[in-house]
Parts: C-alpha cells; structure tokens; sequence
C-alpha cells in the first residue's frame, strides 16, 4: 500500500521546518526500526512538500499511521498536512 504525506512548504517553514528532510528524515528513522513501512520517495515543488511511503504487505495500515502520526507531531507539522491513501480507495488521514 502507498501512502503520500503533504506538506504545505510555506505553513512547515512558519513552523520552523526549513527543509524536507527535517521531517523525512526522522520519520525514515521510526519507520526502519519497525520495520513495517518505508520510505520512498519524496519531492517538493508549487508550494508543498510531498514524502512517499511504502506499507509492507504484511503491517497493519493502523499501526504504520500511528508511528506517521507520532512523528510527524513531534517534528511539529502543520495542522494542514494529510497522509493521503490511494489504495484500495483515496482516504486523506488528518494528523492532528
């Protein structure tokens, strides 16, 4: 399963995230050590900051937003970041 993580660029850097990898780069920690998702991929472009993930066929799609979720608060995302599921139908997760 692929999930999508949206970032708008100009509300993270109001957050003090300055880059991508500020957040990608913890969430790719948390995401190893469980083994249960990872990531790749990610961009940024026409104001917002996108981070791919790769669910294992295997994880429970539950557990795998928990430790997004976990993260994510703790780098401070904006509230308008969404994970965005496309499969098996387009879900938008909140994080907050």
């Amino acid at each position: 399963m692929f999930l999508e993580i949206i970032l708008n660029a100009e509300e993270s850097a109001a957050a003090g995230i300055d880059s991508r990898d500020e957040v990608e780069d913890p969430l790719e920690e948390a995401l190893a050590k469980e083994g249960k998702a990872e990531i790749t991929g990610g961009g940024g472009g026409m104001g917002l900051y996108n981070i791919d993930v790769q669910v294992g066929q295997d994880a429970d799609l539950a557990s795998v937003l928990e430790i997004i979720r976990r993260v994510l608060r703790q780098c401070r995302v904006p509230t308008s970041t969404v994970i965005n599921q496309y499969d098996p139908v387009h879900v938008k997760h909140p994080i907050y």
